[in-house]
């Protein structure tokens, strides 16, 4: 039987940390916020016992918490612990953030300006970078996954001008390691990929099938990210994902001008064009090649008129708000108020 829903309040996970409170759940699981030693602040996940008699879902947990383990950023939330606690429980301990997902912060604004997209794409590609490095490619890039944390700054942060808001990736659930040469395949876990990823922002050659993915899917799925942000509108709009999937197969994603009607710098269009062409050899080769050229596109557009259009709260389509279940976003640890950078 599934256990109910915030049964874990007020026990122990792992002899290690208290649980206070239920922030989410899902089909897969819970997610608590926690206290450790030294009342270290975590989000802990734990599987449901239900989930736990599949051995398809325990594999994949488990591979969540080894792959989020191996990548190091200060723009990817950091895995702290896991293990199995002695009622036989699965579990993951993340470092819990202060703030609000992309997701929630686009829900109450609708679009973004310029300036402030700006550091969520840089410290999202940063986060990414370290990601491809480390050989994981994410698969699961969107608004959700994107935790913009407020930051708690020294006097000497304040001084030296360090942003109060950073941006951080989460949720490694449907990630996979790169294939190595003379290193056995790991499982696709397609099905999964199918239910929990985000079809509105997912690469066409991801939803074909996401076992041969590339780093270039992730790059695809964060410049709809940012064609998102900029615009309140998805590149492709449909009702369910069939649609959406025929338009990803068919059609270069539009334009900034042609979505608001408004005219958008040459530099930006090119750079979100070449981050969701549709055949993935003409996007960029890296995550850091990405970054240059968006660093190169902030210059510029820092010369450039403000350019911004707001899109009408109707139109937004369903896709956008839901395709995940909560139990793989934090995006709900905590709240904060309207301050922007």
């Amino acid at each position: 039987m599934r256990a109910e829903s915030g049964s874990l309040v007020g026990s122990v996970v792992g002899g290690i940390y208290k649980v206070r409170r239920l922030i989410g759940s899902g089909g897969m699981g819970e997610v608590y916020a926690a206290e450790g030693k030294n009342s270290e602040k975590v989000a802990i996940k734990v599987l449901h016992e239900r989930a736990a008699q599949d051995p398809d879902l325990v594999a994949r947990f488990q591979r969540e918490a080894s792959i989020a383990a191996q990548v190091k950023s200060p723009y990817v939330a950091g895995i702290v612990g896991a293990g199995k606690d002695r009622n036989g429980r699965l579990w993951i301990a993340f470092e819990r953030l202060n703030g609000e997902g992309l997701d929630a912060r686009l829900r109450r604004e609708h679009y973004l300006s310029f300036a402030d997209v700006a550091p969520v794409i840089d410290d999202a590609l940063q986060g990414m970078d370290a990601a491809h490095r480390a050989g994981v490619i994410h698969r699961d890039i969107k608004p959700a996954n994107l935790f913009v944390e407020k930051r708690k700054l020294s006097p000497k942060q304040v001084a030296a001008g360090e942003p109060e808001e950073r941006t951080r990736i989460l949720d490694f659930g449907v990630s996979k390691m790169r294939s190595r040469a003379g290193r056995k395949s790991e499982p696709s876990l397609t099905a999964f990929d199918a239910t929990l990823g985000s079809f509105a922002y997912m690469a066409p050659e991801q939803v074909r099938g996401s076992a041969r993915v590339d780093e270039r899917a992730d790059l695809y799925a964060m410049g709809a990210v940012a064609f998102r942000a900029l615009t309140g509108r998805l590149p492709f709009e449909g009702q369910n994902a069939m649609t959406l999937i025929a338009l990803k197969l068919d059609r270069e994603p539009p334009s900034l001008a042609s979505t608001t009607g408004d005219e958008w710098p040459a530099v930006i269009e090119r750079y979100l064009e070449k981050m969701m062409a549709r055949d993935r050899e003409k996007r960029f080769t890296s995550a850091t090649e990405s970054l240059e050229a968006w660093r190169n596109v902030c210059r510029v557009m820092g010369n450039a008129p403000s350019v911004r259009k707001p899109a009408s709260p109707s139109s937004y389509p369903a896709v956008d708000e839901k395709t995940e279940v909560t139990e793989s976003s934090f995006s709900s640890m905590s709240s904060v108020g309207n301050s922007r950078r």
